[in-house]
């Protein structure tokens, strides 16, 4: 004799459903953790990389860098200056800016360190 399956068996479905629902919900948390700016580590960036031809900071503002290279703090200061426009200087770079190997992580955080220098009053 066989047994039919009971109400267990009906809240199969609605339980997969929410076991889904929780598991993209960790997802999103997780991924969104991954991609947000951080200014933090797009200084440290900065500093092993850009330092050579920028001043990055208040702490290599004596440094020997060429006249023509703007300052980080200049950079975050020009008119209408945005996060979202900084990476496609870094991406398309101009000359005599060397071509660098960043990802798309550490371009964000290089471009949320320079707008942190951005002056209130900026334009």
């Amino acid at each position: 004799m066989r047994l039919k399956p009971r109400a267990a068996h009906a809240s199969g479905p609605i339980l997969l459903t929410g076991l889904c629902l929780v598991s993209l919900g960790l997802l999103h948390s997780a991924v969104h953790a991954q991609i947000h700016p951080d200014a933090k580590t797009g200084h440290e960036i900065a500093a092993k990389l850009c330092s050579g031809c920028h001043i990055v900071d208040s702490s290599s503002a004596g440094a020997s860098v060429s006249a023509d290279v703007p300052s980080f703090e200049a950079i975050a200061g020009k008119p209408g200056q945005t996060a979202e426009a900084i990476p496609g200087r870094i991406v398309v770079p101009h000359p005599p800016m060397p071509q660098i190997q960043l990802t798309r992580l550490e371009i964000g955080d290089l471009a949320a360190y320079i707008m942190s220098l951005r002056q209130a009053d900026a334009p």
